[in-house]
Order: C-alpha cells, then sequence, then structure tokens
C-alpha cells in the first residue's frame, strides 16, 4: 500500500451519519489495531500520509512524482511469487473474513437500506 505524501486516506462514513460496512471495519481493525480503528471509526478519521503510514495503514509514503513508478516496482516484484501461490496464501489469510463477509452480506445490505 503506497500513497503519495499529500495523499489522505481512511473510512469517513461517521462524519455523515453513516456506518462503515462491517467488513470494512474489520479490514480496518485487523489493519491497525482494535483501539486505533475504533477511534478512526467512530470519528470518520481521514488521516494524512504520515500519519497513515504511522498506524499502518499504508507501507509506503512517497513523493507524487514518483508514485506511478513506484507503483509499477512494485507490481512488478510482486508479479515474480507465482500466482498460484500468493492467491493460496491470501486465501489462507483472509479466508475467516471472506466467509463471514459471503455469509452476512444479505444482512449487511438490509442494514444499510434500511
Amino acid at each position: 500500500r503506497i500513497i503519495s505524501e499529500k495523499g489522505i486516506i481512511g473510512l469517513n462514513e461517521a462524519q455523515f451519519g453513516l456506518v462503515a460496512p462491517p467488513w470494512m471495519a474489520d479490514l480496518m481493525l485487523k489493519t491497525v489495531g482494535h483501539r486505533e480503528a475504533e477511534k478512526a471509526l467512530m470519528l470518520g478519521t481521514l488521516y494524512p500520509a504520515k500519519d497513515a503510514l504511522g498506524v499502518g495503514l499504508v507501507d509506503e509514503v512517497v513523493d507524487k512524482d514518483a508514485l506511478e513508478e513506484k507503483c509499477n516496482a512494485k507490481a512488478k516484484e510482486w508479479s515474480k511469487i507465482p500466482m498460484h501461490s500468493r492467491v493460496a496464501t491470501k486465501m489462507l489469510l483472509r479466508k475467516d473474513q471472506l466467509d463471514h463477509v459471503i455469509n452476512t452480506r444479505a444482512k449487511d445490505i438490509d442494514d444499510f437500506v434500511d
């Protein structure tokens, strides 16, 4: 996850009276930790790039002029790993979350619409 130095990232639904989708909140929780996710989701925090790096929401901050080159280099690095092993590993790590999303999708949609 790479962001330009002037970029911002976060889930700001709370600022508009909305609730982040459960699967997204869960991913935030697993990415930045319980307390940071709790504060960010309840306040609708949008993190400037350096702060996002500090809480672990992004892996790298780069100058905007270097962003495309850096992203291409990172994609090339990842592409050297055989796709079947990347996919299998990602599924291993996220299977519980994916199963939860699939099993609660209809309820999540109903809750959002209501």
